[in-house]
C-alpha cells in the first residue's frame, strides 16, 4: 500500500462515528488485546482488518486518538453554557508542545482547537482562550505555577499535556493527579492530552489510569500516531521537525483530533458526574501557592540579589552574587515547601545546600543546578514536608568551594 504523507491525510473530511480506542500500543499486552495489532489473528486477518481507503484510514486514525469520552456531563455543561451566549474560557496546561514552541501562536494546536471550539459552539466574542502552556515544565512545575498562569483566568475548559515532559516516578504522578482534582474541584471540565516523543518515549500509561479514575476524557496523539507509523502511512518527519514538537502540519493533526471528539461528544449519552472522594494517590502538591519576589520579601539577602532572574515567566526572584558566601534566609509557613530554581547543563553554575527548620524539624536539601539535559529551565525540588502546617526558618547558600558561582531562585511554593 502506497505511503501517503500528513498533508494528503490533513486535506480528507471526518468520518462517522467514533469507537474507544483499544489502549496503549506500548503497553506490554497491548497486541494481544488491539483488534488491528492482534497477534493471534496478524497472520490470517490483518489484511482485511486493516483500513482500505483513505477515509477508513483516517476514521481509525480518530477511533485510536480518542481512549476515552470519560462522563461527558461536565463538557455538555460546558458547550451548552457557550450555546446560550455566556462567557466560557478554553484553558491549555502543559509544557513547550502546549505552548506552540518552533511554529506561530496561531498555528499550535491549542489556538486552532479554541478557534474550532469557538466555530461550533460559541455566539459571538463570549468564547475566551488562555494558553499556558511553557517550555521545559513538567506536571511537578505546573502544579505550582497553574494558579499564577492558567486559574486567574477562570477557565471552564482545561486540557492538561504533560506526556512527554513528565517521568514516571511519584513526584510526577501525585503533580498530574493534583492538578486534575484541582481543576475539578473548582468545576472546571479537564480533558486530558497524550503526547508522545521521536524515540517513543510517553508518560501516558499512568497517565491513563489516572483519567479512567477520574473518568476523564482521554485523547492520545501518541496512539494515532503509533499506529500511522506502524502502517506505513506516516513518517516522524511529516509530523515533527526536531526530536518532539510538532510542526504546523503535526499541529492540524492534533486538533483534528480533538475536534472530532468536539464534535461527537454531544451525542453520547450523560450521567451525574461527581469527583472521587479518595485521590488515588498521596497528594504533596495539591494546593500548592506559588511567590515569587513581588510577593515574598527575604528575612535577610545576604550575598544575593532580589529580582534579576533570567527564566522565561521567572523574572522575579532572587540570583546569588558572585563575590560573597553569606545565605539568603526565608520565613514561610505551610506543610510542604518547595523551590524553584534554576536549572543548567553546565557552566559557572554552585551547588546551593537549603536549611530548613520548625519545631522539632529540621532538614537540609543539597541542590546542584547542573544537570543532565538542563538548558536555562526552571526546576522544582521539595524542601520541607509536615501533616500540619509549620512555620519554617530556610537559609539558602552556595557550599564552600562554590561561592563564586550563580545560583538562581526563581520562587517558592507552600501547601497550606
Amino acid at each position: 500500500m502506497l505511503k501517503r504523507t500528513l498533508t494528503i491525510i490533513l486535506s480528507l473530511s471526518l468520518a462517522a462515528a467514533v469507537l474507544t480506542s483499544c489502549g496503549d500500543s506500548s503497553s506490554s499486552d497491548s497486541t494481544s488485546s488491539c483488534e488491528v495489532c492482534s497477534v493471534g489473528e496478524e497472520n490470517s486477518s490483518k489484511a482485511e482488518k486493516l483500513p482500505q481507503t483513505d477515509e477508513e484510514w483516517e476514521a481509525a486514525m480518530l477511533e485510536k486518538s480518542l481512549v476515552s469520552y470519560g462522563n461527558v456531563n461536565p463538557i455538555k455543561e460546558k458547550i451548552q453554557k457557550a450555546q446560550a451566549g455566556e462567557e466560557i474560557t478554553l484553558g491549555y496546561l502543559g509544557g513547550s508542545i502546549t505552548e506552540g514552541y518552533t511554529v506561530n501562536p496561531d498555528e499550535c494546536y491549542a489556538s486552532l482547537t479554541y478557534n474550532a471550539f469557538k466555530d461550533m459552539y460559541g455566539t459571538g466574542e463570549n468564547v475566551k482562550y488562555c494558553n499556558a502552556g511553557l517550555s521545559g515544565t513538567p506536571s511537578r512545575l505546573g502544579i505550582l505555577r497553574m494558579e499564577r498562569d492558567l486559574l486567574v483566568s477562570e477557565p471552564d475548559i482545561v486540557f492538561v499535556e504533560y506526556a512527554v515532559n513528565d517521568g514516571t516516578d511519584f513526584t510526577y504522578q501525585e503533580a498530574y493527579e493534583s492538578i486534575i482534582r484541582t481543576l475539578l474541584d473548582r468545576d472546571i471540565a479537564v480533558i486530558l492530552l497524550f503526547s508522545v516523543t521521536k524515540d517513543d518515549y510517553s508518560a501516558q500509561d499512568y497517565m491513563k489510569e489516572l483519567g479512567s479514575y477520574y473518568d476523564l476524557p482521554m485523547i492520545s496523539y501518541c496512539d494515532a500516531l503509533r499506529f500511522l507509523f506502524e502502517n506505513d502511512r506516516l513518517k516522524w518527519s511529516d509530523f515533527s521537525n526536531d526530536e518532539a514538537h510538532p510542526n504546523p502540519e503535526g499541529h492540524k493533526l492534533v486538533a483534528k483530533m480533538i475536534d472530532n471528539y468536539f464534535k461527537t461528544v454531544t451525542e453520547q449519552s450523560s450521567n451525574a458526574y461527581s469527583v472521587p472522594e479518595e485521590p488515588k494517590n498521596l497528594l504533596l502538591s495539591y494546593g500548592a501557592k506559588m511567590v515569587e519576589g513581588d510577593t515574598l520579601k527575604a528575612d535577610d539577602l545576604g550575598s544575593w540579589k532580589q529580582g534579576e532572574t533570567d527564566v522565561a515567566s521567572f523574572n522575579n526572584g532572587w540570583r546569588h552574587m558572585k563575590d560573597g558566601a553569606d545565605p539568603i534566609k526565608f520565613t514561610l509557613t505551610g506543610k510542604n515547601v518547595f523551590l524553584i530554581y534554576k536549572e543548567v547543563g553546565g557552566g559557572n553554575y554552585a551547588n546551593a545546600d537549603v536549611s530548613v527548620k520548625a519545631d522539632g524539624y529540621e532538614n537540609s536539601t543539597l541542590v546542584n543546578a547542573i544537570a543532565s539535559g538542563g538548558w536555562g529551565n526552571p526546576q522544582v525540588v521539595q524542601v520541607a514536608s509536615s501533616d500540619t502546617a509549620q512555620t519554617y526558618s530556610i537559609e539558602v547558600n552556595t557550599i564552600p568551594g562554590d561561592e563564586g558561582k550563580s545560583f538562581q531562585i526563581l520562587g517558592w511554593a507552600v501547601t497550606e
